[in-house]
């Protein structure tokens, strides 16, 4: 039997206990892609399973990364938001296959997909039967995380969302067994991105770092991750999201993705990822662009209840803690987003999606108890 830190004795409720932790390797630099045949070398892979969406295959770099694959068969059907039966479709084929190692190529669906199917191609049965934290038995085989979008964080973090349509509602199956080993984040994959996708995939790791450090597990380490990846994505995203855009900015906020997805996978999210899962398991609707706009009316929501960590992160952008929500809702009309009403979501789902809002795993690490009735009064305000 591998050993995990699960089966060492004494280890039982370790899981529980705050520690920051980040097992996965991070090249975090422009053209580190270039890596990945040394990588599968050291791994000893031979024959990989390579996963992306349709997307990302189009794109005129793809082929070139797909050559440093070695050996390998390529699916490209991951969807936005995967369902679990496409996950547990692909876990059988992992299993049949006997690959030793899944590649990533893709934004937060693509690595949230790739890693399940490396956790199921060692564990046998559906995905949905490991919700929660360490359900299952035995460690993923060997998951490279290569991400080409700048918000996710899904490349340093252990959990994997995925929807479950049929239950209206998403699932997080999270393990120490799921930290990808390998995770090579190179910005030159996100120069052809579209605007918008920059803009809320940024905003995403923007909500990301503010979590973490507004929530309850919140932890020195995480908030020096989370303030970095604040004041690089305040100050580079807009130009990031520009016909004349640099590299330079594209560069800042690839890393600060990562930097966010280090500091949230330590310290949760909170209320704002509470709503935008509940709605998107509903309505299957563009997770980013949701934490772009319930971010601020979340905030002014609770901000009686996280002066102090809020008024760190204003510190950091050199904003007035009193005018921070506005400051940021100013911000964010610079980006080339859609609004609240472009979603158009029908107030009759508002009960429900407030429900499921407190239902969600991460609603206990709001520092502000929030109810249904919570969700409810911030979906009303927008």
């Amino acid at each position: 039997m591998q050993r995990t830190w699960q089966n060492y004795p004494g280890s039982q409720g370790l899981i529980d206990l705050v520690m920051f932790r980040i097992p996965t390797r991070v090249a975090l630099h422009p053209g580190s892609v270039q890596q990945l045949p040394q990588v599968l070398a050291g791994l000893g892979s031979k024959h990989v399973l390579v996963l992306t969406d349709q997307g990302v295959r189009s794109a005129l770099w793809f082929d070139d990364v797909l050559s440093l694959c070695g050996s390998h068969d390529l699916d490209d059907s991951i969807e936005p938001n995967p369902k679990h039966h496409s996950i547990d479709r692909l876990g059988e084929q992992a299993r049949a296959g006997s690959y030793d190692a899944v590649i990533g190529i893709g934004g937060g669906s693509v690595l949230d997909a790739a890693k399940a199917v490396s956790m199921l191609a060692a564990n046998l049965g559906p995905v949905a039967s490991f919700e929660g934290k360490n359900r299952f038995p035995n460690p993923s085989i060997p998951f490279i995380a290569i991400p080409t979008t700048c918000g996710t964080g899904s490349e340093v973090t252990w959990v994997s969302v995925i929807s479950v349509p049929e239950e209206k509602r998403k699932i997080s199956v999270k393990g120490d067994g799921m930290f990808p080993a390998f995770a090579l984040v190179d910005s030159n994959l996100i120069e052809s991105l579209p605007h918008h996708l920059i803009a809320s995939t940024g905003m995403d790791a923007f909500t990301h770092a503010v979590e973490a450090i507004i929530g309850k597990p919140s932890n020195p380490t995480s908030d020096i991750l989370a303030l970095e990846a604040i004041q690089l994505l305040w100050t580079y995203l807009v130009d990031a999201c520009t016909e004349t855009g640099a590299t330079h900015a594209k560069e800042r906020v690839m890393r600060a993705s990562t930097l966010a997805g280090m500091a949230f996978g330590n310290a949760d999210v909170g209320a704002v990822h509470c709503l935008s899962e509940s709605i998107g398991g509903v309505l299957d609707l563009p997770h980013g662009l949701l934490n772009t706009l319930l971010l601020a009316p979340t905030l002014s929501y609770q901000q009686d209840s996280i002066q102090e960590p809020l008024g760190r992160i204003a510190s950091a952008v050199g904003v007035e803690l009193d005018v921070f929500v506005y400051a940021l809702t100013e911000r964010i009309r610079e980006l080339p987003l859609s609004d609240w009403k472009s979603l158009d979501i029908n107030p009759d789902l508002f009960d429900e999606l407030a429900r499921l809002a407190e239902g969600n795993g991460s609603n206990p690490s709001n520092r502000m108890n929030m109810t249904a009735r919570d969700y409810r009064a911030i979906l009303e305000s927008l």
